[in-house]
């Protein structure tokens, strides 16, 4: 017996999305939010850069002007990350951190926007512009978090979930072409101390026909390469980085994004295949990006980057095609790769990322290898954060 397609569709999706929902709701019941841990010492030590040693020091000494968290049963201290970013402002104002090494962008300096895009799916985007939000956000940085991909796995990794709550407002809100609503208005907060998130759904897919139809029938309300900049140009002062998620296709979201980006972060599996696919990939947006700067010549990016994602050391092909693609492109490859790990599957079995998760529940070499990757891109993806702000490399 023949079923329609649709019918079909409908019908997977609306049982998957059942059992997603109970599945949700045995891990988070109903009304329940998503609840960042508390780090230990040694943590936040790393995430103020001090040693463990200084910084408890700084807690027993500091106790009437700094947060000094709380002990657990092993007698064990443990502190929230508002507590952490607390500490780190308090040590900044008394110069026992590096004025330079301040993660808050100064007055004069702009807010860092990113693009994490790849035209490839299964490169492992989302997790990686997640995990990297994550990681900045616990450093010091405050992040906005932009999700331009209508299936909204970015978003409701922050436990944002649009499709349950109808009424709201998304990135599609902040761009469409009627009657835009400002991006203050879409803004969500989230669990996690430092990240706002811009969240996606759906509706998305709307703005890629309003805009063919903008072509043939200009209205005035400004070319569809703008509208994410002009879009995101009020609330700017309030953050330190933006990073956009998009999806795996090169939409006109995707260009507004890059016009209004300073940086772009292509994961990437380490295979020939998907080194070909960027290939093309680059061509095309190079292309596209030709037609967009016809309209703003000055229009430049500070930086382009490559991460290799999913990565096995211990896989030869992979080495061989990392060596390839460092040989070509040089320093636009990351030095660091996000290694591919069971903690990173384990997390995401829970809609978490693999920062959130709590080291003792893990496997301890497991945790700290893919912990020390994340890490050292980050370090890499600050450098140029310091760049395009005009501090120097060491600042």
């Amino acid at each position: 017996m023949t079923i329609k397609g649709s019918t079909r569709f409908q019908a997977m999706s609306g049982r998957l999305s059942r059992q997603i929902k109970a599945h949700s709701e045995e891990i988070y019941k109903p009304g329940d939010r998503k609840v960042l841990r508390k780090f230990a010492m040694r943590e936040a030590a790393d995430f103020l850069g001090v040693k463990q040693n200084t910084f408890r020091h700084y807690v027993s000494s500091m106790s009437d002007r700094i947060p000094v968290g709380e002990m657990d049963k092993s007698n064990r201290r443990y502190f929230t990350l508002e507590e952490i970013h607390t500490i780190q402002r308090v040590l900044l104002d008394e110069g026992k951190i590096v004025a330079d090494l301040d993660p808050r962008r100064r007055p004069d300096e702009p807010c860092v926007v990113v693009t994490c895009f790849n035209l490839k799916g299964g490169s492992g985007k989302s997790t990686c512009a997640a995990t990297l939000a994550m990681n900045l956000a616990e450093l010091g940085y405050r992040v906005l978090a932009c999700d331009l991909d209508s299936q909204a796995s970015f978003t409701n990794v922050f436990d944002v979930n649009p499709e349950y709550h109808p009424e709201m407002l998304t990135a599609y809100d902040m761009i469409r072409y009627e009657e835009p609503v400002s991006a203050r208005e879409v803004i969500q907060k989230t669990y996690f101390p430092n990240i706002d998130l811009i969240p996606a759904d759906m509706s998305l897919m709307e703005f890629e026909y309003e805009t063919a139809l903008s072509f043939r029938t200009p209205n005035g309300t400004g070319a569809f390469h703008t509208r994410i900049a002009n879009g995101l140009q009020p609330v700017l002062g309030d953050y330190d980085i933006v990073i956009f998620d998009t999806p795996p296709q090169l939409s006109f979201a995707v260009m507004a994004a890059l016009f209004a980006s300073q940086g772009v972060l292509i994961p990437l599996n380490a295979s020939m295949i998907d080194i070909m696919s960027l290939t093309h990939f680059l061509a095309m947006a190079a292309s596209l990006m030709e037609v967009v700067e016809a309209h703003q010549p000055d229009h430049g990016f500070g930086f382009v980057k490559m991460v290799l994602t999913r990565f096995e050391p211990s896989d030869q092909s992979q080495v061989n095609m990392a060596s390839f693609l460092r040989t070509a492109l040089s320093e636009s490859v990351l030095r660091s790769e996000f290694l591919k790990s069971a903690a990173v599957t384990d997390a995401a079995r829970t809609k978490e990322m693999v920062v959130e998760m709590e080291p003792r529940d893990i496997n301890r070499k497991t945790y700290e290898r893919v912990i020390n990757s994340i890490n050292q891109i980050t370090v890499e993806l600050e450098a140029e954060i310091r760049r395009v702000r005009g501090r120097s490399d060491g600042a």
